[in-house]
């Protein structure tokens, strides 16, 4: 049960990693799903289909994107 749920979106909680934390990937083809695994125990998974996880890519793409095209700001 999630903690918040509102237009078809369930949040289920808040991740950081930090740049050491293993990842890796399981797939279901019959399934036709994508289980990304976080942590040396899996200690965070996060399971997708193909279509979201297409549209989890493509907007972390944007974002990276957008963020390179944003100058730094100085620092004092």
């Amino acid at each position: 049960m999630g903690l918040y749920t509102r237009s078809g979106v369930s949040v289920e909680t808040w991740v950081e990693l930090d740049r050491t934390v293993s990842m890796r990937f399981e797939t279901c083809s019959e399934n036709e799903n994508a289980t990304l695994h976080f942590g040396q125990g899996g200690e965070y998974t996060l399971t997708l289909g193909r279509d979201n996880l297409g549209q989890l890519v493509d907007l972390a793409s944007q974002a990276i994107a957008e963020l390179d095209s944003t100058p730094e700001e100085e620092t004092a």
